[in-house]
């Protein structure tokens, strides 16, 4: 019975089977047929609005620092100071404000410094700055700058644009040994614009691109035309970098004076460097090839062409880990000798003779240091270090007196080649944030050739020709010392201190002939105050050589002596 009922359902699946199996033959595709019956309307149902306060983050965008034209400063000596002596109001604490205005005025003495920065979205920003500062006086000076810079932010670059402008005015004793009622005033006039493009991005392959012109006008002299381009391509990792750098300069005269003779001047400059950093060894390997056209021949043999290499080199080994690290560097440079140039180094200079000199500029091979740096305490850092440099072509100045007086005609221009040894130190000192001392100083051991300027028979040929240790209008030593007390949030005091040995100085007089003047030694003590009403108010004063003792920036030009300032400053 049990078997005959499996058989029977056995049978009855294999049926069905076949049934499925004839089916699927006769119709293999499934046909659908959807009637709409109305339209569709779709409906988006409503949502919530979520809506919370943001939370805004106000970025923390320091004020950019106005950087002063330091051309038409004092010959450096070393650490020589401007005979500008303007209060610095450094101790206000650095807000995240975009504006400053610093005006000041004191005994024949004014300042006036403005900055302020623009920035919309991280896409477009925009800096503007002016500055003036001045003294008067027998020896008055007038300095003023203003200028503006836009940059465009892109994801990869920046491109930017900018335009400044200079002036600086000053009393000018006498010109070309004529009275002084004729020009008593020269004034100099620089304008310059920049465009250029600069890589941002995270990409290892970066690259400045830049291209400028500058109009540097000399009364009574020439509006001397540069045209100046820059050329940077570099690769970095987090270890290595390698790039090359390139500066083209051109020169061009445009004469005030019949008798300037100045032909157009080129100079090509070419930097590759390698790179190297880790947590101990820095190490930078490069080289500086100079190549100026119409400046004389220079290691060349081709007319007119200077060829001027020198070293691009520096190494510091960190052997105790932010204790004591020794390092060495070697470098070198060519002057182009521009107008500009003749007068930063001297602004009383006639600079006619100079401009149309055919031979090499001034060229410094080599100028080598060596040194180490310990900390023997977290708070106090000491830098002892040794140089040597070798000058070829330098230029130096001597002074010439009127026939009919005492006083100075004019300063004229010429070369000698020297060699410079110096020793010096410098010591970092700082308790907390409340006491900061800064010392530095410098021996110097000079030897040059004699003049040949002057005549070998002449009495005043020994004490003209300085060989040895001394060379002209520099000094064998120099002290820089400042002390800097934040006595509490409102109240900060400095003190800036400078002392140089005595110079000795070349001096023209007629009929005499020449000789040495012994220029006395140079003590310049300096003190100031700051009161802060708040973070962005602060009040300032400043008195400057109050010893009241004169020096000689020049021969036959003297600093200002005591003055001082009383100042506002206001941060926005």
């Amino acid at each position: 019975m049990r078997k005959s009922i499996i058989l029977f359902i056995a049978a009855c699946q294999l049926s069905i089977i076949n049934c499925h199996l004839s089916v699927a033959q006769n119709d293999t595709t499934l046909k659908r047929i959807v009637t709409v019956e109305r339209d569709f309307q779709p409906v988006i149902q409503s949502a919530g609005k979520i809506n919370p306060r943001p939370n805004i983050l106000t970025p923390d965008i320091p004020l950019a620092p106005v950087i002063y034209s330091t051309y038409s400063d004092s010959l450096s000596i070393g650490h020589m100071l401007n005979p500008l002596r303007v209060a610095e109001a450094r101790f206000i604490p650095q807000a995240p404000l975009n504006g400053v205005i610093d005006a000041a005025g004191g005994y024949r003495n004014t300042h006036f410094l403005f900055g302020y920065q623009i920035h919309q979205k991280k896409k477009m920003s925009l800096n503007l700055f002016a500055n003036h500062d001045a003294y008067w006086g027998k020896d008055a000076l007038s300095q003023s700058q203003l200028g503006m810079q836009v940059t465009r932010h892109f994801s990869e670059a920046d491109f930017y644009f900018g335009i400044e402008g200079e002036n600086q005015a000053y009393t000018y004793r006498h010109e070309d040994r004529t009275p002084m009622t004729n020009f008593p005033w020269r004034t100099l006039w620089n304008a310059k614009a920049k465009i250029g493009v600069q890589s941002t991005g995270k990409t290892p392959v970066k690259y400045l691109i830049q291209t400028g012109y500058n109009a540097f006008i000399a009364e009574q002299f020439a509006v001397e035309h540069q045209a100046q381009s820059h050329l940077n391509l570099w690769w970095s990792d987090n270890t290595h970098s390698a790039g090359v750098k390139a500066y083209v300069q051109n020169h061009f005269y445009t004469r005030f004076d019949t008798t300037l003779v100045a032909s157009p001047r080129h100079a090509i400059r070419i930097e590759p460097f390698y790179e190297y950093n880790d947590k101990h060894i820095h190490l930078h390997l490069g080289v500086n090839l100079n190549m100026n056209i119409g400046t004389g021949e220079l290691l060349s043999t081709v007319e007119n062409l200077s060829f001027a290499p020198s070293p691009n080199v520096q190494f510091e080994w960190n052997m105790m880990d932010n204790i004591f690290h020794i390092y060495a560097l070697a470098t070198g440079h060519y002057a182009l000798g521009s107008l500009e140039e003749y007068l930063g180094y001297n602004r009383y200079l006639n600079v006619v003779q100079g401009l149309a000199w055919s031979e090499p500029r001034a060229y410094t091979p080599v100028d080598a240091q060596i040194g180490f740096k310990l900390r023997p305490a977290r708070t106090l850092l000491i830098d002892i270090y040794g140089g040597y440099t070798y000058f070829i072509g330098a230029c130096n100045m001597h002074a010439e007196q009127r026939y009919d007086s005492e006083s100075i005609a004019y300063y004229s221009l010429w070369q000698n080649d020297y060699q410079r040894w110096k020793v010096g130190a410098n010591l970092h000192y700082h308790y907390r944030d409340i006491v900061e001392i800064n010392v530095g100083g410098n021996y110097y051991f000079y030897q040059q050739e004699p003049l040949s300027s002057i005549d070998p028979e002449s009495p005043h040929f020994q004490s003209a020709n300085i060989k040895g240790t001394h060379i002209f209008d520099r000094p064998n030593w120099d002290i820089n010392a400042r002390l800097d007390v934040h006595i509490n949030s409102k109240w900060s005091i400095y003190s800036e201190n400078y002392f140089a040995g005595s110079r000795m100085a070349y001096v023209q007089k007629y009929p005499e002939g020449a000789s040495a003047v012994e220029l006395k030694p140079i003590i310049s003590l300096n003190i100031g105050g700051q009161y802060a009403i708040n973070r962005w108010l602060a009040v300032y004063a400043q008195v400057n050589d109050y010893l009241n003792r004169k020096h000689d920036i020049f021969y036959g030009y003297q600093s200002q002596g005591i003055h001082f300032l009383v100042g506002v400053k206001w941060r926005f």
